[in-house]
């Protein structure tokens, strides 16, 4: 159960982890700060997107249909 919770937020949990590390990256480096924070900004903004989005049951069965289909 774990494993296919982590399997379908794993784009957003990365994307969190992401996130965090260009903030760290603004805290470290003055010089490109605003840029580093925009990214980070963007990057958290995908991962709450991603986060929050349900699939419906036909949706899912389809993405399944075309994994088994490759």
């Amino acid at each position: 159960m774990i494993w296919e919770w982590i399997a379908a937020k794993g784009t957003s949990l990365m994307s969190f982890v992401i996130g965090l590390g260009f903030l760290g990256i603004a805290a470290i480096y003055g010089e490109y700060r605003y840029f580093f924070l925009c990214v980070a900004l963007i990057s958290i903004y995908i991962g709450v997107k991603q986060l929050r989005k349900q699939d419906t049951p036909f949706q899912k069965h389809e993405r399944e249909m075309r994994r088994k289909q490759m």
